[in-house]
């Protein structure tokens, strides 16, 4: 299992099997905890922690104990501040480690840049990072409520917590759970914000938005806040592709061409441009498994006689005379 996690957390793992880890870390908070804890041993070096309640509770413990005693006024002023000092200083360690000074707060800004960026949260949540994100997060929740930043595109899967509901920031909202999983995209065309849920149910509203505007989401609904909208507009998912990004898993039925392009270009991050805005027009039935682009756009440049040609890595052009519409 090590071994395996290993690979997982290095995105090393073939779609099947990244399901696989995923389903077993859901099954007991046992598997959730020990997934956290090697998520921690493969990125960080393990912090020392401070038990700063039983140092408190020892040395208050010592300062009654010598007060019970018949001479302890004998022992003067002297060993009174001894321990008096020692009290002050576990309460400063208890403060310290519970986060009340926000200066002792380690900030953590993951940015994923060529590959997605599984991260696993302090509370045991997973979040897979798209390209060209950033999530932010303090190295530990404290308080009433687990929060983050999001730029970007990400897919939540929140260990639920009936005590501390789990926020998600971005510029322009908020996105409140308890525990369930969701895509969040700030870079989706003619909108915001967008929300698509997979299981569960989330909160959706506008940044700094009265209560009363919020619009709860449950799974296989998606929310979108548009320019100038004071709430989010709900309605039910329609292409089901929406984390083909994360999974590699892509079904078409029957689609046209221009819509199969936009989102290989979506879900590859490339640039694939045509010759002919006929090709937009062919319609197009297929599954593709965890496939590389190149191959994908080999299959479709074959299936209508197109040619294609590859620029660099991430550029492809495809060309030839497309399809007719018959009226």
């Amino acid at each position: 299992m090590e071994e395996q996690l290993v690979k997982y957390f290095s995105g090393n793992l073939p779609p099947e099997e990244m399901r696989k880890i995923e389903d077993w870390r859901c099954e007991s908070d046992a598997n959730a905890s020990e997934f956290l804890e090697s998520h921690r041993a493969w990125k960080f070096s393990m912090d020392v922690e401070v038990d700063a309640k039983g140092a408190l509770n020892a040395v208050m413990n010592r300062i009654e104990l010598n007060e019970d005693q018949p001479n302890s006024k004998k022992a003067g002023i002297g060993s009174f501040l001894k321990y008096a000092a020692a009290a002050v200083l576990a309460i400063g360690l208890l403060f310290y480690s519970q986060g009340v000074f926000d200066k002792d707060q380690v900030q953590m800004a993951i940015e994923a840049t060529d590959n997605l960026e599984i991260i696993a949260l302090p509370d045991g949540s997973v979040v897979t990072l798209s390209e060209n994100s950033i999530l932010t997060y303090d190295e530990k929740f404290v308080g009433s409520t687990r929060s983050v930043s999001l730029k970007g595109k990400a897919f939540f899967d929140i260990k639920r917590d009936e005590s501390r509901p789990f926020i998600v920031n971005t510029d322009q909202s908020k996105i409140e759970v308890l525990g369930t999983s969701f895509l969040v995209n700030t870079e989706v065309k003619n909108a915001l914000t967008e929300v698509f849920v997979k299981t569960g149910r989330v909160s959706v509203s506008k940044k700094e938005s009265k209560r009363s505007e919020e619009i709860e989401l449950v799974a296989g609904e998606v929310g979108r806040l548009v320019n100038d909208a004071v709430v989010f507009e709900k309605s039910s998912i329609e292409d089901y592709n929406y984390l083909a990004w994360k999974t590699k898993l892509i079904e078409f039925n029957n689609q046209e061409l221009g819509s199969v392009l936009e989102t290989l270009r979506e879900v590859y991050d490339v640039k694939i441009i045509v010759s002919n805005e006929k090709i937009y027009n062919c319609q197009m039935s297929a599954k593709f498994d965890n496939q590389p682009i190149e191959s994908v756009l080999e299959i479709l440049s074959r299936t209508f006689n197109l040619e294609l040609t590859k620029s660099n890595r991430k550029e492809f052009y495809l060309s030839g005379e497309g399809c007719i519409v018959v009226q």
